[in-house]
């Protein structure tokens, strides 16, 4: 009789089960097969953003190229043809400096002919003086070695020597006995706190001693209730003005070093179409209303779009943006778009702009326009000074 073994009895016989038949449970094998789908996806959206970056990166090259072409070379003199005028209008020398308009660079050192990457003009400084630009928007930023230099976001995106700068500026001073610049600084420290504050804005100031300016630039008084006219500025030899956005405690012989904060008023500097801009007509100050202190600041009128940013000119993208309805891609610092917003601004405000800034200022019609404004009518002086403040918002900035 064969003995009988209960474990060979088919009823007995132990099936497998999915799991031990193929390692893992079928939810598992659906999770990873999605996975591997989200995988290749991924992969090739990052393929097609890639060369799509890179078709962006050769358009945008093969433009830059293109208006080079028309471009002259980074001008090699500074000295301007001898003229009686005070920057280069006889009608400005009774003037006071806040009733005179200057032609303004933002960030003035991002340019192509200086090797910036995502510049924001073309020609350099050296040419934007020869041709009439009197203001330059600056950012001083700490580099990675400890030095200071002009940079914009990211000095590895290209940096421009603050020395040199200083150099050029004091040699045009020096040439051109009747002509008067701004500087306006934007001081960015390597980290926050006010230790790198305190650390950046020293070795700014030495830069500005080290170059000799101090002694050509106008120093403003505590007790002084009134803006010099250009004659007076000319006469002083105190012909360089800086406001700058840091400001240190130093001795009375250094007022030379005026915080921008308190005295300049400007409008938005982040709107990213044309329309934006036309609509930001407030302003962004420390008082309220601003125009009726006794030291009245000055208005900064910003007319530029975040596209410049990108290192982008809205002259080669205007058509495109005008046959596609693509606002953002609009030219706006052309002479008819930039008098359409500065004048009713101004009427609004009350306030005529003392500095109309610009990016790409060698395709641009600043200086036409400043010059327009510094010779208004009396009619278009009254229609501004007669303008309602109160019609415009004023930002109390903190």
């Amino acid at each position: 009789m064969l003995n009988h073994n209960p474990r060979d009895s088919p009823a007995s016989v132990h099936v497998l089960n999915d799991t031990q038949l193929c390692g893992e449970p079928p939810k598992m094998r659906h999770v990873k097969r999605a996975l591997a789908v989200v995988v290749q996806a991924a992969a090739f959206c990052v393929l097609v953003l890639t060369y799509a970056l890179l078709l962006v990166f050769l358009c945008t090259t093969a433009m830059v190229s293109n208006e080079m072409r028309s471009i002259p070379p980074c001008a090699a003199s500074l000295q301007l043809p001898p003229h009686p005028g005070c920057n280069r209008e006889q009608a400005l020398c009774s003037k006071r400096y806040d009733e005179t308009a200057h032609a303004t660079m933002h960030n003035a050192f991002a340019t192509t002919q200086d090797g910036i990457l995502f510049a924001q003009h073309r020609g350099c400084m050296r040419s934007a003086l020869v041709h009439g630009v009197r203001s330059f928007m600056l950012d001083v930023h700490m580099t990675s070695s400890g030095n200071v230099a002009l940079c914009h976001y990211s000095c590895a995106l290209g940096a421009v020597s603050l020395s040199a700068t200083l150099d050029m500026f004091m040699l045009f001073v020096l040439q051109n006995p009747r002509e008067i610049i701004t500087i306006i600084w934007e001081m960015v420290p390597d980290t926050t706190g006010p230790e790198a504050a305190r650390r950046l804005h020293t070795q700014w100031r030495a830069a500005m001693l080290k170059a000799g300016m101090p002694k050509h630039m106008f120093a403003r008084q505590p007790t002084t209730r009134a803006w010099p006219t250009l004659q007076q500025m000319i006469q002083n030899g105190t012909r360089i003005v800086s406001f700058s956005s840091l400001r240190a405690n130093h001795s009375a012989e250094e007022d030379w070093d005026i915080q921008g904060t308190y005295f300049l008023a400007q409008t938005p500097f982040s709107s990213a179409t044309a329309l934006e801009l036309e609509q930001s007509c407030f302003v962004q100050t420390k008082f309220r209303p601003p125009w009726y202190l006794p030291w009245r600041p000055l208005l900064v009128m910003n007319q530029f779009t975040v596209l410049a940013a990108l290192g982008i000119n809205a002259d080669q993208t205007s058509r495109l943006g005008h046959f596609f309805g693509i606002r953002a891609l609009y030219k706006i610092n052309g002479v008819d778009l930039l008098w359409h917003r500065v004048f009713p601004c101004a009427q609004c405000l009350a306030q005529m702009p003392n500095f109309v800034v610009v990016d790409f200022w060698d395709s641009s019609g600043v200086v036409q326009v400043v010059h327009r404004l510094n010779n208004l009518s009396r009619e278009n002086m009254q229609r501004i000074g007669s303008g309602n403040s109160t019609a415009c918002s004023v930002q109390i900035s903190t």
